[in-house]
């Protein structure tokens, strides 16, 4: 089963990605896969640790900002990958470019997983007016498509409403 949800900022995606990995899972607990790369900014800082609270006793968390597959285990295992987008953001912020994404993206659909993956749907606002900006919304949308084409579900979020897409 793969499975991707996507919204806006604060759309309902999480707590709704949360709640279908949760449902997944049989036995063991689900491994959630935190893209968020260490930051300095002190009101990200203080997210990160209250979803690490949140989280500690439903999940597995495993924290990887590049390179996704490194970080799971070989037996298949429900995996949450919270989220694309900054996943995305991490791999531009490093010059890498599209094939590395979509790279990453063919090894872990090649991987023995049930996912449930959250990106955000950057497409809905104005086209960005900064070079980086737009080449990033433009492959956030590829990726989106992507993913949309090949999940067995596909959920969008706003206003904390889950609407199922497929």
């Amino acid at each position: 089963m793969r499975i991707l949800v996507t919204g806006g900022v604060k759309s309902g995606k999480s707590r709704l990605a949360e709640k279908l990995a949760l449902s997944i899972a049989a036995k063991e607990l689900p491994i959630y896969l935190a893209t968020t790369e260490f930051t300095e900014d002190p009101e990200l800082q203080q997210r990160i640790a209250l979803h690490r609270q949140q989280r500690a006793e439903r999940f597995v968390t495993f924290e990887e900002a590049l390179w996704l597959q490194q970080k799971l285990p070989k037996e298949p295992r429900i995996v949450l990958v919270e989220c694309l987008t900054m996943w995305l953001n991490n791999l531009l912020h490093h010059g890498h470019d599209e094939s590395k994404a979509f790279g990453e993206l063919e090894a872990l659909w090649d991987s023995p997983h049930q996912f449930v993956l959250v990106l955000n749907e950057v497409g809905l606002g104005i086209v960005p007016t900064n070079p980086l900006a737009r080449r990033f919304a433009d492959l956030s949308g590829r990726i989106g498509q992507w993913l949309g084409e090949r999940c067995d579900q596909v959920f969008f979020c706003a206003a904390g409403l889950p609407l199922q897409l497929k």
